[in-house]
């Protein structure tokens, strides 16, 4: 949403987010986001259909321009966006007629105006996320928790800890209880507010927390589920609030993080910590022989059984 509201803005273009709920997030744009935010962006696939002629199953992968519909599409898929910029920004020129850019993304991308590709982890790139972010509005539901979970509070960092789809990307103990030693150092701040996506990987590294000298402190929410709304909206919560963090503690492989870490005042001071490549191997290696174990089972064979 942030990639295609930067490339909007520098095309002069108008934005239009077409929401369709998954698996992973089941909620409609309503639900999540703000009345104002959505009656300014969000359309439904319906309106899609009916104003632009496509639907998003329908994007054909990667680059393509349809003259004579004065279209453009673009889904990276398996390529991702941002490989797709400069020939893009080619087409964009040749292409004066062009009316429509659809974009079906699943990751960044950054055209800094139609003139110049710039890189998509530069600090101009972020600068405009941060802006984006600042702008947009959830629920009020939403918006309320963060206010009851910082208010009274004085300045604090954060740490946000992903386990359950992340596991194997996550960093060694042991750096993580570095990480936390030094950030607490250089910030000089003892209130460390903790996220992760499983209530005992917080739990556990409140308790490490507390035997470094720290002060940690969560949000307690009914569901983490990201299966359903209640758990995406905690999701949401625990995100605006490391937001407000002055420097977070972070694993590198996790987008949810990295975006927090953007859309705060203190990305420059935040570490983030790469993947442990032993856990990596132990991780997937254990999902194999889990895999294997159970292969029988889903797929209908049955272990037979000696009659006496």
């Amino acid at each position: 949403m942030a990639s295609s509201a930067i490339l909007a803005e520098s095309l002069g273009a108008r934005l239009r987010i077409c929401w369709e709920p998954q698996e992973v997030l089941p909620a409609s744009a309503r639900e999540v986001f703000s009345t104002d935010f959505c009656d300014a962006y969000f359309i439904t696939p319906e309106q899609a259909l009916a104003d632009f002629g496509v639907t998003r199953p329908e994007v054909p992968r990667y680059l393509n321009r349809d003259d004579s519909r004065w279209l453009i599409t673009l889904a990276g898929h398996d390529r991702g966006e941002q490989v797709f910029m400069s020939e893009l920004r080619d087409m964009l020129e040749a292409a004066a007629r062009a009316r429509t850019l659809v974009i079906a993304a699943g990751g960044q991308f950054f055209m800094s105006g139609v003139e110049t590709v710039a890189p998509v982890g530069g600090s101009v790139f972020r600068d405009l996320r941060q802006s984006f972010y600042s702008r947009m509005t959830f629920v009020e539901e939403t918006e309320q928790a963060v206010r009851l979970a910082v208010a009274g509070r004085g300045p604090f960092w954060g740490a946000h800890l992903r386990y359950s789809d992340r596991a194997h990307q996550a960093p060694r103990d042991r750096s993580i209880r570095r990480a936390l030693q030094v950030s607490a150092e250089a910030s000089g701040l003892t209130s460390l507010f903790i996220a992760s996506d499983t209530a005992a990987a917080r739990d556990r590294w409140v308790t490490e927390a507390e035997g470094l000298g720290l002060e940690p402190w969560f949000v307690t929410h009914d569901s983490l589920a990201r299966s359903n709304v209640s758990g995406s909206r905690a999701a949401l919560v625990d995100w605006r609030v490391l937001g407000n963090a002055k420097r977070l503690v972070y694993f590198a492989e996790s987008s949810f993080a990295v975006e927090a870490a953007v859309a705060g005042p203190g990305f420059d001071d935040s570490l983030a910590l790469p993947a442990s490549s032993i856990r990596g191997a132990f991780v997937r290696g254990s999902r194999l022989l889990d895999s294997a174990r159970t292969y029988p089972m889903r797929h209908g064979w049955r272990t037979p059984t000696r009659r006496a």
